[in-house]
Protein backbone atom coordinates (compact mmCIF):
# COMPACT_ATOMS: atom_id res chain seq x y z
CA UNK A 1 0.00 0.00 0.00
CA UNK A 2 1.70 3.37 -1.34
CA UNK A 3 1.03 6.27 1.66
CA UNK A 4 1.86 9.83 1.78
CA UNK A 5 2.06 9.53 -2.04
CA UNK A 6 2.58 12.76 -3.86
CA UNK A 7 0.29 12.45 -6.79
CA UNK A 8 -3.43 13.61 -5.62
CA UNK A 9 -6.47 12.84 -7.50
CA UNK A 10 -7.98 16.14 -9.00
CA UNK A 11 -11.98 16.04 -9.80
CA UNK A 12 -12.10 17.34 -12.96
CA UNK A 13 -14.86 19.22 -14.82
CA UNK A 14 -15.47 18.91 -18.57
CA UNK A 15 -16.05 22.17 -20.63
CA UNK A 16 -16.52 21.86 -24.20
CA UNK A 17 -17.79 23.85 -27.18
CA UNK A 18 -19.73 22.60 -30.22
CA UNK A 19 -19.89 23.57 -33.70
CA UNK A 20 -21.56 23.07 -36.64
CA UNK A 21 -23.72 24.12 -39.73
CA UNK A 22 -27.64 24.25 -39.34
CA UNK A 23 -28.92 20.52 -40.02
CA UNK A 24 -25.60 19.20 -38.79
CA UNK A 25 -27.23 17.72 -35.35
CA UNK A 26 -24.88 19.53 -33.08
CA UNK A 27 -27.61 20.02 -30.88
CA UNK A 28 -28.72 16.23 -30.55
CA UNK A 29 -24.96 15.52 -30.31
CA UNK A 30 -24.61 18.25 -27.29
CA UNK A 31 -27.67 16.47 -25.62
CA UNK A 32 -26.17 13.07 -25.79
CA UNK A 33 -22.72 14.49 -24.69
CA UNK A 34 -24.32 16.56 -21.08
CA UNK A 35 -26.14 13.09 -20.52
CA UNK A 36 -22.96 10.97 -20.73
CA UNK A 37 -20.54 13.53 -18.96
CA UNK A 38 -23.28 15.32 -16.82
CA UNK A 39 -22.77 18.76 -18.42
CA UNK A 40 -25.45 21.65 -18.84
CA UNK A 41 -25.92 22.31 -22.03
CA UNK A 42 -26.09 26.45 -23.18
CA UNK A 43 -27.92 26.52 -26.29
CA UNK A 44 -27.14 29.64 -27.37
CA UNK A 45 -29.42 29.79 -29.93
CA UNK A 46 -32.25 28.99 -27.81
CA UNK A 47 -31.52 31.31 -24.77
CA UNK A 48 -31.49 34.52 -27.70
CA UNK A 49 -34.70 32.83 -29.02
CA UNK A 50 -36.62 32.76 -25.67
CA UNK A 51 -34.97 36.72 -24.44
CA UNK A 52 -36.38 37.70 -27.87
CA UNK A 53 -40.02 36.72 -26.68
CA UNK A 54 -39.98 39.15 -23.74
CA UNK A 55 -41.57 41.92 -23.42
CA UNK A 56 -37.96 43.77 -22.03
CA UNK A 57 -35.97 46.31 -23.93
CA UNK A 58 -33.07 43.52 -24.41
CA UNK A 59 -36.09 41.16 -25.80
CA UNK A 60 -37.40 43.85 -28.12
CA UNK A 61 -33.96 44.27 -29.50
CA UNK A 62 -32.81 40.98 -30.06
CA UNK A 63 -36.40 39.90 -31.94
CA UNK A 64 -35.57 43.11 -34.20
CA UNK A 65 -32.30 41.69 -34.38
CA UNK A 66 -33.19 38.25 -35.46
CA UNK A 67 -36.36 39.50 -37.50
CA UNK A 68 -33.64 41.40 -39.78
CA UNK A 69 -31.48 38.27 -39.68
CA UNK A 70 -28.52 40.46 -38.01
CA UNK A 71 -25.66 38.72 -35.73
CA UNK A 72 -26.31 39.84 -31.88
CA UNK A 73 -23.25 42.06 -30.93
CA UNK A 74 -20.75 40.13 -29.25
CA UNK A 75 -20.96 42.25 -26.10
CA UNK A 76 -24.35 41.27 -25.97
CA UNK A 77 -23.79 37.35 -26.30
CA UNK A 78 -20.85 37.71 -23.91
CA UNK A 79 -22.81 38.75 -20.90
CA UNK A 80 -26.16 36.60 -22.09
CA UNK A 81 -23.84 33.67 -21.86
CA UNK A 82 -22.28 34.99 -18.67
CA UNK A 83 -25.96 35.34 -17.24
CA UNK A 84 -26.18 31.50 -17.91
CA UNK A 85 -23.19 30.16 -16.99
CA UNK A 86 -23.51 31.44 -13.54
CA UNK A 87 -26.86 29.77 -12.93
CA UNK A 88 -24.62 26.14 -13.63
CA UNK A 89 -23.25 24.77 -10.52
CA UNK A 90 -19.20 25.06 -10.58
CA UNK A 91 -19.08 21.12 -9.65
CA UNK A 92 -20.57 20.64 -13.33
CA UNK A 93 -19.21 21.21 -16.93
CA UNK A 94 -20.76 22.93 -19.74
CA UNK A 95 -20.44 22.33 -23.41
CA UNK A 96 -21.15 25.39 -25.05
CA UNK A 97 -23.24 25.30 -28.13
CA UNK A 98 -22.36 27.90 -30.73
CA UNK A 99 -20.15 30.17 -29.14
CA UNK A 100 -18.02 31.83 -29.51
CA UNK A 101 -19.76 32.79 -33.32
CA UNK A 102 -16.75 35.63 -34.62
CA UNK A 103 -13.52 35.83 -34.20
CA UNK A 104 -13.96 39.43 -32.06
CA UNK A 105 -15.89 36.73 -29.72
CA UNK A 106 -13.26 34.60 -28.74
CA UNK A 107 -11.14 36.44 -26.67
CA UNK A 108 -13.86 37.80 -24.29
CA UNK A 109 -15.64 34.25 -24.63
CA UNK A 110 -12.94 32.59 -23.15
CA UNK A 111 -11.69 35.38 -20.54
CA UNK A 112 -15.05 35.21 -18.89
CA UNK A 113 -14.76 31.25 -19.41
CA UNK A 114 -11.49 31.74 -17.36
CA UNK A 115 -12.82 33.86 -15.09
CA UNK A 116 -15.34 31.54 -14.20
CA UNK A 117 -13.22 28.94 -13.95
CA UNK A 118 -14.48 27.54 -17.05
CA UNK A 119 -11.52 27.00 -19.30
CA UNK A 120 -12.68 25.49 -22.31
CA UNK A 121 -10.86 21.62 -22.95
CA UNK A 122 -12.01 20.90 -26.57
CA UNK A 123 -13.91 22.19 -29.87
CA UNK A 124 -16.18 19.85 -31.39
CA UNK A 125 -16.73 20.51 -35.05
CA UNK A 126 -19.49 18.23 -36.58
CA UNK A 127 -19.46 19.12 -40.29
CA UNK A 128 -22.23 18.21 -42.91
CA UNK A 129 -22.19 19.08 -46.65
CA UNK A 130 -24.13 22.10 -47.83
CA UNK A 131 -27.04 20.80 -49.59
CA UNK A 132 -27.51 18.30 -46.89
CA UNK A 133 -27.89 21.23 -44.79
CA UNK A 134 -30.84 22.44 -46.25
CA UNK A 135 -32.58 19.16 -47.06
CA UNK A 136 -32.73 18.69 -43.21
CA UNK A 137 -33.49 22.47 -42.30
CA UNK A 138 -36.30 23.05 -44.62
CA UNK A 139 -37.89 20.15 -43.16
CA UNK A 140 -38.15 21.48 -39.71
CA UNK A 141 -41.36 23.16 -38.29
CA UNK A 142 -42.74 24.61 -34.75
CA UNK A 143 -45.36 25.07 -32.76
CA UNK A 144 -47.00 28.35 -32.71
CA UNK A 145 -47.83 27.35 -28.73
CA UNK A 146 -45.09 25.41 -26.88
CA UNK A 147 -42.15 26.33 -29.57
CA UNK A 148 -41.40 22.88 -29.69
CA UNK A 149 -39.50 21.88 -33.18
CA UNK A 150 -40.90 18.53 -35.06
CA UNK A 151 -39.88 17.43 -38.23
CA UNK A 152 -41.66 16.96 -41.74
CA UNK A 153 -41.91 13.56 -42.44
CA UNK A 154 -41.38 12.14 -39.35
CA UNK A 155 -43.16 14.07 -36.50
CA UNK A 156 -45.36 15.37 -38.77
CA UNK A 157 -47.20 14.28 -41.99
CA UNK A 158 -47.39 17.52 -43.84
CA UNK A 159 -47.74 21.28 -42.42
CA UNK A 160 -51.06 21.43 -41.62
CA UNK A 161 -51.34 19.00 -39.00
CA UNK A 162 -51.17 20.40 -35.50
CA UNK A 163 -48.83 20.12 -32.72
CA UNK A 164 -48.29 16.37 -31.77
CA UNK A 165 -47.58 17.97 -28.15
CA UNK A 166 -50.48 20.68 -27.55
CA UNK A 167 -52.12 20.74 -30.30
CA UNK A 168 -51.33 24.28 -31.58
CA UNK A 169 -50.99 25.10 -35.40
CA UNK A 170 -47.12 24.52 -36.98
CA UNK A 171 -45.20 26.36 -38.85
CA UNK A 172 -42.11 27.07 -40.50
CA UNK A 173 -40.02 29.85 -39.43
CA UNK A 174 -38.76 32.05 -41.80
CA UNK A 175 -35.13 30.92 -40.65
CA UNK A 176 -35.86 27.28 -42.08
CA UNK A 177 -37.06 28.10 -45.53
CA UNK A 178 -34.59 27.84 -48.54
CA UNK A 179 -34.15 31.67 -48.48
CA UNK A 180 -33.90 31.45 -44.96
CA UNK A 181 -31.19 28.64 -44.51
CA UNK A 182 -28.70 29.55 -47.15
CA UNK A 183 -28.47 33.43 -45.50
CA UNK A 184 -27.87 31.26 -42.04
CA UNK A 185 -25.18 28.81 -43.97
CA UNK A 186 -23.51 31.87 -45.76
CA UNK A 187 -23.26 33.42 -42.31
CA UNK A 188 -21.61 30.03 -40.68
CA UNK A 189 -19.12 29.87 -43.78
CA UNK A 190 -17.55 33.64 -43.68
CA UNK A 191 -18.20 33.86 -40.56
CA UNK A 192 -18.03 31.28 -37.62
CA UNK A 193 -15.57 28.54 -39.94
CA UNK A 194 -12.52 31.47 -38.77
CA UNK A 195 -13.26 30.77 -35.21
CA UNK A 196 -13.26 27.25 -36.04
CA UNK A 197 -10.21 27.39 -37.65
CA UNK A 198 -8.65 29.63 -34.66
CA UNK A 199 -9.78 26.59 -32.33
CA UNK A 200 -8.02 23.87 -34.96
CA UNK A 201 -4.74 25.78 -35.25
CA UNK A 202 -4.52 25.51 -31.18
CA UNK A 203 -4.91 21.77 -31.24
CA UNK A 204 -8.26 21.67 -29.51
CA UNK A 205 -10.45 20.87 -32.04
CA UNK A 206 -12.30 17.48 -32.56
CA UNK A 207 -13.50 17.10 -36.28
CA UNK A 208 -16.46 14.30 -37.11
CA UNK A 209 -18.50 13.53 -40.04
CA UNK A 210 -22.50 14.59 -39.47
CA UNK A 211 -23.47 12.72 -42.47
CA UNK A 212 -23.93 9.45 -40.57
CA UNK A 213 -26.09 8.20 -38.15
CA UNK A 214 -26.69 10.07 -34.57
CA UNK A 215 -24.77 6.78 -33.11
CA UNK A 216 -21.97 6.96 -35.39
CA UNK A 217 -21.75 10.92 -34.97
CA UNK A 218 -21.84 10.28 -31.44
CA UNK A 219 -19.45 7.24 -30.92
CA UNK A 220 -16.56 9.15 -33.41
CA UNK A 221 -16.80 12.41 -30.80
CA UNK A 222 -16.45 9.58 -27.74
CA UNK A 223 -13.20 8.18 -29.66
CA UNK A 224 -11.35 11.74 -29.85
CA UNK A 225 -12.37 12.89 -26.17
Amino acid sequence: MIRNSKFKIRNFVMNLIIFGPQGSGKGTQADLLAEKYSLAHIETGQIFREIGRENSELGRKIKQLNDSKEMIPDEITVDIIKNSLEKVVTSKGIILDSAPRTLGQIDPVEKMLKELGRPIDRAIYITLPYDESVSRITKRYACTVCYRHFVLGKHIANNEDPCPTCGGPVMQRNDDTPDGVAKRLKTFYEVTVPVIEQYRENGMLIEVDGNQSVEKVFEDIIKQI
